[in-house]
């Protein structure tokens, strides 16, 4: 299985339908990526929905969403949601993309993504880092 340690330049994976993999790793402290990817993949996705799909993926390895929206009509994608993995220095900020064809959901890291709202995302997770700490 492909990991989110990709080549900057490397076009973005799409999440193929649901593979059987192993999430056994050793507790290294890092966010569990493979385990989100995997997770990502067993979501049935025409039944459930994008945002249910995502949400589910993400809570099944203690993340959270961090916003989740729809793209305006003459961009790539129909959606796209951005979700923070692990925390502190070792959090894994990521963008899932509903492509316009709505079949496999294309998975990036924010450093690795050239798409347009990679550029928001570290600061909208710092605001809400900031906001919860306030509340």
């Amino acid at each position: 299985m492909n990991t989110l340690n990709a080549v900057a330049g490397k076009a973005p994976r799409e999440i193929p339908s649901a593979i059987p993999a192993s999430t056994d790793q050793p507790d290294t402290g890092k966010p569990d990526m493979m385990g989100f990817e995997l997770a990502l993949q067993l979501q049935d996705l025409q039944s459930s929905g994008f945002e249910e799909a995502v949400t589910a993926a993400v809570d099944s390895v203690g993340g959270k969403v961090l916003f989740d929206m729809p793209l305006p009509e003459e961009t790539d994608c129909q959606r796209v949601a951005a979700v923070s993995v692990g925390s502190g220095k070792e959090r894994a900020l990521v963008l899932v993309m509903l492509p316009k064809d709505g079949e496999a959901l294309r998975v990036e890291t924010v450093e690795e993504s050239s798409h347009p709202v990679a550029g928001i995302v570290a600061a909208y997770a710092g605001l809400m880092n900031h906001l919860a700490v306030a509340a």
